[in-house]
């Protein structure tokens, strides 16, 4: 993968490629950085995906004192979903297998997006080959972000409504099953 090792050159590289910049803050003798290079990153979709998307910045969280000040850092391996600018939009901590590696590729690509009108890419990208993370736990969240995409976009109460009643009867025990408080 093509890291980038400086934040503004992960800037300026954001700015000109329109691509959302995906920091991850790793350090020396971190067990769940070992584990994400030796499991999820050898998963081939994980790689396309964040290469896909995103500007990659690997910055190490004691030595890049100023970016971790910057963005409240304090654990490894964290993942940091910020704009050409270098503002947050969503973060992560800890190992994540590759399926839900992938998911939270999408759920903060689309945090990206969304605060900046940019409905119908980030709904795009929550759709792509969505039907093979299906088993991930994180999921339900991922079918979430795309119905409020949908809904801040078109304004269609129904469909959104479709969408958290689809969302409580398949995952009854999800965070986002437990959200729903319309009747």
């Amino acid at each position: 993968m093509n890291w980038k090792t400086h934040f503004e050159e992960a800037k300026a590289a954001s700015a000109q490629t329109h691509k959302p910049i995906l920091l991850q803050f790793e350090m020396d003798n971190c067990g769940g950085c070992k584990k994400l290079y030796a499991e999820t990153y050898s998963d081939g979709k994980v790689r396309a995906e964040m290469e896909k998307w995103f500007v990659l910045l690997k910055l190490d969280l004691i030595r890049d004192r100023d970016i971790r000040r910057l963005l409240s850092a304090y654990w490894t391996p964290s993942f940091y979903f910020l704009d050409h600018q270098g503002k947050p939009y969503f973060n992560f901590n800890g190992y994540v297998p590759a399926m839900e590696l992938r998911v939270l590729l999408r759920l903060g690509f689309a945090e990206t997006q969304i605060p900046v009108g940019k409905y119908a890419r980030a709904m795009e990208v929550l759709d792509d080959d969505s039907d093979a993370l299906q088993g991930s736990a994180l999921f339900p969240r991922l079918l979430l972000q795309k119905g409020i995409a949908a809904y801040i976009r078109s304004k269609d109460r129904d469909a959104f409504m479709k969408t958290m009643a689809a969302i409580r009867e398949t995952y009854p025990d999800s965070l986002e099953a437990r959200m729903y408080f319309w009747d």
